[in-house]
């Protein structure tokens, strides 16, 4: 940082090296998401991050959940981007930002609110005027606040990012520069630059801005090709991926300490800034996490420790001591101080329970809680839904009811319907099979005349990035209510998209209901009288909520809910606060549940189990993130 009096000329990139006030500088910086770390851990996971040699802080910034309705903002909490600002100046960190719009991160649609689809023309990260206009409306929310963080006016923030990796959708040549421009008239002044990928460099570049690099593999070949794009101009690896994240019904992802080793030697030695992605993940609380498109849909798990130096409970690991004696010895001289701070120990943990489940409430009695149903002629898509002052649903689950007008003319029929992402299918109450983002139809038989026909619909993630077997980052969808989308962002409604038909008769006639399991939700839930006694798992009716009530007589420490034994696919939401979800399948089978988000004394963990309830829960010290496999490359 400047001393007191000195004049702050702010970071330059030209020439060899940057320039922070005229002085040589290297940056070493780390990814850390205030949004998904609880804030009661924000100074610990920094104390971390410069006791392993670094001197910048990274974040991104989520719009989604900052403007979860259209002109209605939330900076408290988890999302006070101030008081996370003023943390890192307090411990002497410098500051990249990273305000979008658009952020990828393997969050819901790249931080993009879902209120935009609602206009059916809706163009996501183009010079679209509705979403130009939409951007402009959160900066002049966003940026007065971060505006007197940055730099040149006292603060931490050095540099901010133009959007995020645009060199790889390219859809529209005036955009980058409408973002820059929209960011400067509302006074950032600080270094700009943008990122992307090898292949992404030449779309992605604005004149004059400073071009960095994202990757995990052959870093003079990046960095090489990045110096002939622009010779005068210090080298900056925006994102080393330092791990990878992970898809349910996959592996977790692994990048061996002996080859990230390899990896971050070569960068420091070319040389290069660096900036590690992630430094420490955190996790994909509540519906947060984002869903990748390539050759099909594969939704993220809900944790994302990325295999990053720290854990996703904050913990050091092999790989960060390793980065610490890297930095000590390849570094800039200076860049890392002779002296390093002592580590944080990392968090105690502990094991609780097992605690009975004591209560369960069927489905069809939640629904009650719901109050009355959206009615309409035709199935609408989440977003659609004239629900939250006119802003749609953004998450969660909808049910979809229709009741048979009459008996069909054949006893085997054929439902079908385009989902996404995931069905469970009911006649009267009892499940008939299930679809999803793949498959569209189901055979069905003995259906009649005032038949219940009940559609469950998951949104399990938007997409947040997309790629086809070729390599390039667009591809073309079937067409929705007739407009040519393009590509996977443009396709992002939830829920049902389109006629639902039984055999070629479309179905009319709907009650739609919205499951978002908001805390309002949870607690009339809680309070219905409709609860029962559970004595026997096996006898509940599925899906169902289920409620543990359990008492902590200590101060409580990071723990790990196992829904591994016995459950099968869900969401736990612990004390209020959505945890996230949980599914057999794997590789994801503990939920880290910060000490924060438990009390001394009585808790209350509320379960919405679709398939497979059981009789208890527990929770272990210890994470099971699922069977390991190395990262090769880029492991799409």
């Amino acid at each position: 940082m400047a001393t007191e009096g000195t004049e702050r000329t702010g970071l330059v990139a030209e020439g060899e090296n940057f320039t922070l006030d005229g002085k040589p500088v290297q940056i070493l910086s780390g990814a850390i998401h205030y949004f998904r770390v609880p804030r009661e851990y924000w100074r610990d996971r920094m104390l971390k991050l410069k006791a392993c040699g670094l001197n910048t802080l990274e974040t991104y910034v989520c719009w989604n959940l900052h403007e979860p309705e259209k002109g209605k903002f939330d900076f408290t909490g988890m999302l006070d981007i101030a008081a996370y600002l003023r943390e890192a100046a307090n411990l002497g960190l410098w500051v990249i930002f990273r305000p979008g719009p658009y952020i990828c991160a393997e969050w819901d649609y790249g931080g993009l609110p879902s209120w935009l689809l609602r206009d059916p023309n809706m163009q996501v990260r183009t010079t679209y005027q509705p979403y130009m206009e939409a951007v402009e409306r959160f900066f002049d929310a966003l940026l007065p606040i971060v505006k007197p963080f940055q730099y040149k006016e006292g603060g931490p923030i050095i540099a901010m990012q133009v959007e995020n990796e645009y060199g790889s959708y390219a859809r529209d040549d005036k955009y980058l520069t409408a973002v820059k421009q929209a960011m400067e008239i509302r006074g950032v002044c600080e270094l700009l630059f943008t990122s992307d990928n090898d292949w992404g460099f030449n779309k992605g570049r604005i004149p004059g801005v400073l071009m960095t690099a994202n990757f995990n593999f052959n870093p003079k070949k990046q960095l090489g090709a990045l110096k002939k794009l622009q010779p005068n101009r210090p080298q900056m690896v925006m994102e080393f991926w330092s791990g990878w994240f992970d898809h349910w019904g996959r592996d977790h992802h692994k990048l061996h300490v002996e080859k990230f080793e390899q990896l971050l030697g070569d960068i420091l030695r070319f040389p290069s800034s660096v900036n590690f992605y992630m430094f420490h993940g955190g996790t994909n609380f509540g519906f947060m996490n984002g869903a990748n498109y390539i050759n099909g849909y594969k939704p993220d798990v809900t944790s994302y420790d990325y295999d990053a130096p720290l854990s996703e409970a904050g913990d050091p690991t092999p790989k960060y001591y390793k980065t610490r004696e890297l930095l000590k010895t390849l570094a800039m001289k200076g860049a890392v101080p002779s002296e390093l701070p002592e580590v944080p120990p990392a968090t105690e943990k502990s094991s609780y329970g097992p605690f009975p489940v004591e209560k369960y409430i069927t489905f069809e009695d939640a629904l009650k809680v719901l109050g009355e149903p959206i009615k309409s002629e035709t199935v609408m898509s989440m977003e659609m839904l004239p629900i939250n002052n006119d802003n749609g649903q953004s998450y969660g689950y909808i049910l979809y009811r229709h009741k048979l007008s009459e008996t069909p003319a054949m006893d085997s029929v054929t439902l079908k319907c385009d989902v996404r992402d995931r069905a469970q299918i009911f006649v009267n109450g009892k499940e008939s099979g299930m679809l999803n983002w793949r498959v569209g139809e189901i055979a069905m038989s003995g259906l009649k005349e005032n038949d219940i026909l009940d559609i469950l619909v998951e949104n399990q993630g938007r997409v947040n990035f997309a790629q086809t077997m070729d390599g390039v980052k667009k591809f073309v969808l079937e067409s929705v209510a007739g407009v040519n989308r393009g590509d996977a962002l443009l396709d992002q409604r939830k829920g049902l998209v389109g006629e639902v038909l039984l055999n070629t008769t479309p179905l009319k006639t709907w009650e739609i209901f919205p499951l978002e399991l908001k805390p309002e939700f949870q607690t009339r839930l809680v309070e219905s009288p409709d609860w029962q006694e559970q004595t026997d798992a096996a006898e509940v009716p599925f899906p169902a909520f289920h409620l543990v009530n359990f008492n902590i007589p200590e101060e409580p420490k990071d723990t790990f809910l196992d829904m591994k034994k016995g459950w099968g696919k869900g969401v736990a939401i612990l004390n209020g606060f959505n945890l996230g979800r949980y599914w057999h399948i794997g590789p994801q089978e503990t939920l880290y549940v910060p000490a924060p988000f438990l009390k001394k004394g009585d808790n209350q963990l509320l379960l919405f189990e679709q398939h497979i309830p059981f009789k208890e829960v527990v929770f272990t010290d210890t994470p099971r993130l699922g069977k390991e496999k190395e990262v090769s490359c880029v492991p799409l």
